[in-house]
């Protein structure tokens, strides 16, 4: 086991920012659930209108989160972060009204996701900027932490939100803006004795918010990881977010319980590999290689699942889907960290945001007419066939495959 190093910076304070995280995911984890539960289950839209929700509540990534990361470079990121936390009230109190009203309807649910959806946008540049703050080195094992305390509080708010029944939607929603402000305040005081101005020089806001996707251009291999992350939004966490809820109601007519625990088993197995990766392999030397492999895999596993296994396999499937996509998010997270400069690690960090829940909203609204056309089945092993396409195809022909042990070269500021 390689030796555990303490993580704080002179300016930072880690476990401060792991209990932000936490609360914030805990949030998280009930908004998994509760979201698409309450377009399935409550309204019994059609798989249309669910994949247009999806695409409301990730459409703003591909709209702001550009902008979210100049703002980020801009601003002091903790006190930055608390205004954007106390911002998730509105939303919240927004729904809770409905639900108290009795006025929840299909409208309501799409502006509730788009402003969400908007605050998330800014909130997650934001908040991986500040990682880099807070910790200035051993970054891959940084990221590995707060990735297992990340899922491991979204993991206990799935579970939780499986309990909707008894506890009651009304109490799980107050639950959640309780915990989103409890974060702003905990990310806040990891970082809140940093006096430190605003980095990078300053442009028009056009030109600061292309700078991130300039300075990626001109990476080669920065390029190629967003190509990847673009094709697992794409082709896995759009199809992720529509489909399990559908599979759940026509393909096991099961109800939220069971939609929980499939949730529950993805985190798990987030939550494993992050911990295998912390205690056991500590760094990937060839970190693109093991991407890529993770990427092939989950094709293999979506492959899997669509032939109908029963239950108990299909809870074994999810575990080990989310096993591999913790590795891709682990890698994808800290490769983005490593080969950034610090002046413009938020900008770069919204292009990563952008590749991944930018492509997801076209993934969803794709994956919601196919399951409509050929059937939930046939759409997941359809998209499950193409992931391993490109994974094939990157092995092949991108840099990520041969890179070699130790080579991350930084990439240079814009200009």
């Amino acid at each position: 086991m390689p030796p555990v190093a303490p993580l704080n910076s002179p300016t930072g304070n880690f476990r401060s920012y792991l209990q932000g995280v936490g609360a914030s995911s805990l949030a998280q984890g009930l908004q998994i659930v509760l979201f698409p539960w309450l377009l399935v289950g409550v309204l019994g839209e059609t798989p249309e209108r669910v994949g247009l929700a999806q695409m409301a509540l990730m459409l703003p990534q591909l709209l702001f989160v550009l902008w979210g990361g100049v703002l980020s470079d801009k601003r002091h990121p903790a006190r930055h972060l608390l205004r954007l936390y106390l911002l998730y009230n509105l939303p919240c109190l927004m729904l809770l009204a409905a639900l108290w009203l009795g006025q929840l309807s299909y409208g309501l649910m799409l502006v509730f996701g788009f402003c969400f959806g908007t605050i998330t946008a800014f909130v997650q540049p934001a908040r991986e900027s500040l990682l880099s703050r807070v910790v200035e080195n051993q970054l891959q094992q940084a990221v590995a932490r707060a990735s297992f305390v990340q899922f491991s509080a979204q993991s206990m708010g799935i579970l939780l939100a499986g309990y909707l029944d008894h506890i009651g939607l009304t109490v799980l929603l107050a639950g959640q803006l309780l915990l989103l402000t409890l974060s702003g305040w905990l990310l806040h005081r990891s970082l809140g004795a940093l006096a430190e101005g605003p980095v990078g020089r300053r442009g028009s806001t056009w030109q600061e918010m292309t700078s991130g996707l300039q300075l990626v251009r001109q990476h080669r291999r920065l390029r190629q990881l967003m190509m990847i992350v673009a094709a697992t939004g794409f082709l896995g966490f759009g199809l992720y977010l529509v489909a399990m809820p559908l599979l759940t109601r026509e393909v096991y007519q099961q109800g939220a319980s069971f939609f929980a625990w499939i949730q529950f088993s993805f985190m798990f197995g987030v939550i494993l590999s992050n911990l295998v990766i912390i205690r056991l392999v500590g760094r990937f030397s060839k970190p693109g290689r093991v991407l890529l492999v993770s990427l092939l895999v989950r094709g293999l596993f979506l492959v899997a699942i669509a032939c109908q296994p029963p239950a108990w396999l299909l809870f074994v499937l999810v575990v080990m889907w989310g096993g591999a996509s913790g590795v891709a998010m682990m890698l994808g997270r800290s490769m983005t960290h490593e080969e950034s400069p610090q002046a413009y690690r938020a900008r770069v960090v919204s292009v990563y945001q952008l590749a991944l829940f930018g492509s997801a909203p076209v993934g969803a609204w794709l994956s919601g007419h196919t399951i409509a056309a050929i059937g939930v089945l046939p759409a997941v092993g359809l998209l499950g066939g193409l992931t391993v396409i490109a994974a094939l195809l990157a092995m092949l022909f991108s840099d990520l495959w041969q890179q070699k042990d130790g080579e991350t070269p930084r990439a240079q500021s814009p200009g």
